[in-house]
């Protein structure tokens, strides 16, 4: 019935492109239906019913050209007023040393030292202010900087206020139609998309792609980095057929504007294998993950990070398919990469901790998954802080490992953490809370406390039919879950109701040979049993997903 958690990937460099997370698959058994979690950068997510890949992309800054003055040096806001403050040579080193400022930032957040990071920008935004004004384009650089930090960190209000503010000051200065106002449009649009908004995300993407199209060209990088962000909304939501075309648009792009063996093409391939295995395309996923680990072994090197985010990836779908020797061979030489060029302590080697975690407690190797969750959750609390959404989903799933061994209590207590966590961090009604109480309820379930446990995967659904698609693996789970609490309860009718809107949602999105359609076939057929002894399911259901009959797997069989 219920669900649990698992995984994620990242790598600091991709983010400079184009970077996503990945949630595992977790072999439970039958009458199960395991959560998923979109995430974004070095976030870790839950294991999960299905693979769910989302993207996000860091587009450059364009560089823009600047009035000169005759000796060559820039003309700049408030010049003369700067000038009598500090002189013309004193203006010059001032700015120099904000640039220092800046790329020692880089370094440290590279480092996951974030507070030293955030204090040199501050300095250099400090700078730059003082030189150039607080509304001049190279502030905004400097903000933009600090934006994407406070999302790292999970500070999404202090983020959209940043990027409302570059957004405002790119449009005044540059124009609605310039690039560097739809690289503003995508960051405000990726802080929408971490807290669950995806519609107003969606807008965003639109209108950023509305003006790349018409400034650089359908067939720029920048243009292809835009339909990569706005397939990964649409894959949030269960929009796959929308995203898979736009994720193939982008390769194509990808592969005519910078070569089969650019790293960005190998991104590429990463992003549609992930859609890919979210519908249990297994070995189209395998295939095309290859493909990218190969073009990063190539162009990067065997020991760089983003290599070891092509092992990671190519695990996941090894995972998937039970070929548990190879994913920890794979996820191991992930964790020596990310050692060896992060650091023991960073929270992309946690990541790593937590996924190899989740395999060992795939095949009930309880202990070792235990010290594993135990390892990544020190480090996301000691880099990222106990109240970070990151560390809630490592408290879910150590969560997951106690219940997994009977220990109800301890688990409860975590769970119940995580929520507090989620709530604070994120809202209410976000999916990834909605994913804590649906968590939370399986614990309950599972002790015999079923009011409970319905009283909470009610109130997840009504986040997921909120939040997400009509037609979204989620919410399909939700139902599963619900229908499973009615049962056991021997509220047969509403049981049956609910399983068959889960199983019309999974035929329809991920085809009826998907493991997920299987299960919530079989806990359907159970409970007609219950329900008409004498009934004829196969005639019954046939009736009712006679609209149904024409869909085929989600790998065109």
């Amino acid at each position: 019935m219920i669900a649990y958690f698992h995984l994620a990937v990242q790598t600091q460099e991709s983010l400079k492109r184009l970077n996503f997370s990945r949630d595992m698959i977790e072999g439970l058994g039958k009458n199960f239906i395991f959560l998923v979690t979109p995430f974004w950068d070095d976030r870790l997510a839950q294991g999960a019913y299905d693979f769910y890949s989302f993207v996000k992309l860091r587009i450059p800054f364009h560089s823009y050209e600047r009035k000169r003055r005759k000796d060559g040096s820039p003309l700049l806001a408030g010049d003369k007023h700067k000038e009598a403050e500090w002189g013309s040579e004193e203006l010059k080193e001032k700015l120099a040393d904000a640039y220092v400022l800046i790329e020692r930032a880089k370094n440290e957040i590279l480092q996951a030292r974030y507070d030293e990071g955030e204090r040199l920008l501050l300095s250099a935004r400090r700078i730059k202010e003082k030189a150039l004004g607080a509304n001049h384009l190279e502030t905004a650089e400097i903000e933009y900087e600090l934006a994407e930090l406070y999302e790292r960190q999970g500070r999404y209000k202090e983020a959209e206020e940043l990027h409302e503010k570059i957004l405002s000051v790119r449009e005044d200065i540059l124009g609605a139609g310039h690039p560097d106002t739809a690289v503003s449009y995508g960051g405000l649009a990726r802080v929408y998309t971490s807290q669950g908004r995806y519609k107003e995300a969606e807008m965003l993407y639109q209108k950023a792609l509305l003006i790349s199209e018409e400034a650089l060209g359908e067939g720029h990088p920048i243009t292809a980095i835009i339909y990569h962000n706005l397939a990964g909304v649409y894959e949030s939501q269960g929009r796959y057929k929308e995203a898979e075309g736009l994720y193939e648009k982008a390769l194509r792009i990808s592969k005519k504007a910078l070569g089969e063996g650019h790293p960005d093409t190998a991104t590429s391939y990463n992003n549609l294998a992930g859609l890919y295995e979210s519908q249990g395309r297994y070995k189209e996923a395998e295939e095309l993950y290859e493909k990218a680990l190969r073009i990063s072994e190539k162009a990067l090197g065997e020991e760089h990070r983003d290599t070891a985010t092509s092992y990671n990836n190519l695990a996941a779908v090894y995972e998937s398919q039970g070929r548990y020797k190879e994913v920890e061979e794979l996820y191991e030489k992930a964790l020596r990469i990310r050692k060896k060029a992060l650091g023991k302590e960073h929270p992309d080697t946690a990541t790593i901790y937590n996924n190899l975690a989740g395999v060992y407690r795939s095949q009930g190797r309880h202990k070792e998954a235990e010290e594993l969750y135990d390892k990544a959750l020190r480090i996301s609390e000691k880099a990222l802080g106990e109240e970070h959404r990151d560390t809630a989903m490592i408290y879910n799933n150590l969560a997951g490992v106690y219940e997994s061994q009977g220990r109800h209590k301890e688990a409860e207590e975590l769970h119940e953490k995580a929520l507090r966590i989620s709530e604070k961090a994120l809202g209410e009604e976000h999916p990834d809370t909605a994913m804590i109480y649906n968590n939370l309820a399986a614990v309950y379930e599972s002790q015999g406390r079923y009011k409970e446990a319905e009283g909470l995967f009610e109130r997840a659904l009504i986040i997921r039919e909120k939040t997400l698609a009509e037609e979204h693996p989620d919410t399909a789970m939700s139902y599963n879950n619900l229908a499973w609490v009615y049962q056991v309860q021997g509220r047969y009718e509403k049981a049956i109701s609910y399983f068959e809107k889960a199983y019309k949602i999974f035929v329809s999105l991920l085809g009826k040979n998907h493991p997920n359609t299987e299960i919530v076939y079989g806990n359907m057929k159970t409970a007609y049993a219950e329900w008409k002894p004498e009934g004829d399911f196969q005639k019954w259901l046939e009736e009712k997903t006679r609209d149904l009959a024409q869909v085929g797997n989600a790998e065109g069989k």
